[in-house]
């Protein structure tokens, strides 16, 4: 009888234990070697992008840049940024944080903490502080892109000497600018909780009151929308055929009410609106003050008749002027 001799005991193989952080390792290097590339290509689009204005006339610059985020967000801080364009309106500050997913570089979250400083090119400078104020891009490869705007608690304050701004302050602020189809664009406007010194009709509806304020409209042609600089793009859109779609206008503040349902509006040469909206109205004067205007006294003998305040007109702007109906109610709103 014969007996199997003992197999050789064999020392475990140590391969299958390391492969593991072995692949690891390879994956740390090659997300590492990604991320510096994609900072890399953010600074050389950044670049590009400011000596582009530049040669257009118009600045974007910035006194330091810092780039951080690793491993999965790519994130730049700028101090002293500013971006103008060539007829003077500019947009500066101390600091902006920028932020994007390192996957997607192309949608950045951008926060201005100690607030932003907008020069006008007659009016002078308004600085723009308060709680939140943020901005978002992405879509930069289509026009207009997609651009949100956000704003909690802001207040303007004009510079002294300049002149004053028609919004004091605000508790929500909301701006959007989107591409449609058929060489369209939309925009997006939302103050709420509002303080403001308007002219004309709607400084009487918004009076000392405290306002909210909603524009929605449509914009066609706007592929024309192009120049060197803000007065020169809108002239080349108006010769272009554009025009400005209102879906819905609407300033209320307390029982006051403008609301403009429909319309289209173009910009004359003057730089001022030209077209008509239908709109409603109801200027409802605070008590123990004098009632100075036509839709002010339609609005009190409807009152004391126990009907409702609210006329319908047609709101025009022509020769550089706004009417509501008849009566002349002061300058047409300035776009350039």
């Amino acid at each position: 009888m014969t007996h199997n001799a003992a197999a050789q005991s064999r020392k475990p193989r140590r391969r299958g234990l390391w492969a593991p952080f072995v692949i690891l390792a390879i994956v740390v290097v090659g997300w590492s070697a990604a991320w510096l590339w994609l900072r890399g290509q953010a600074e050389q689009r950044m670049d590009a992008t400011a000596l582009s204005l530049k040669s257009r006339g118009y600045d974007l610059s910035w006194e330091t840049r810092t780039f951080s985020g690793y491993p999965f967000r790519m994130d730049v801080k700028l101090v002293n940024a500013r971006v103008a364009e060539p007829s003077g309106w500019a947009l500066r500050a101390p600091e902006l944080n920028g932020e994007a997913n390192a996957y997607n570089i192309g949608h950045w979250v951008i926060v201005a903490p100690r607030g932003v400083v907008m020069t006008r090119p007659i009016n002078g400078d308004v600085q723009i502080t308060g709680q939140a104020l943020r901005a978002s891009f992405a879509g930069l490869d289509q026009y207009p892109p997609r651009i949100s705007v956000e704003g909690a608690n802001l207040v303007f304050t004009p510079a002294p000497g300049a002149a004053p701004f028609p919004l004091l302050s605000t508790a929500g602020l909301q701006l959007h600018v989107r591409p449609g189809p058929e060489d369209q664009g939309a925009i997006f406007f939302e103050a709420k909780g509002a303080k403001a010194q308007f002219t004309g009709l709607m400084g009487r509806i918004a009076a000392d009151r405290t306002a909210n304020l909603i524009w929605d409209s449509k914009i066609s042609k706007v592929s024309a929308l192009h120049g060197t600089s803000w007065a020169d793009a809108v002239s080349d859109w108006s010769d272009a055929g554009g025009s400005l779609t209102v879906q819905q206008g609407k300033l209320n503040a307390g029982e006051a009410l403008l609301e403009a349902k429909s319309g289209a509006l173009t910009v004359g040469d003057d730089g001022r609106l030209q077209g008509a909206l239908d709109v409603t109205v109801r200027e409802v004067p605070t008590p123990g003050q004098a009632i100075r205007t036509p839709e002010a006294a339609a609005a009190a003998v409807a009152q004391a008749l126990g009907q409702d305040p609210t006329l319908s007109a047609t709101l025009k702007f022509e020769k550089g002027r706004t009417r509501l109906g008849l009566f002349d109610t002061g300058p047409a709103p300035r776009v350039y």
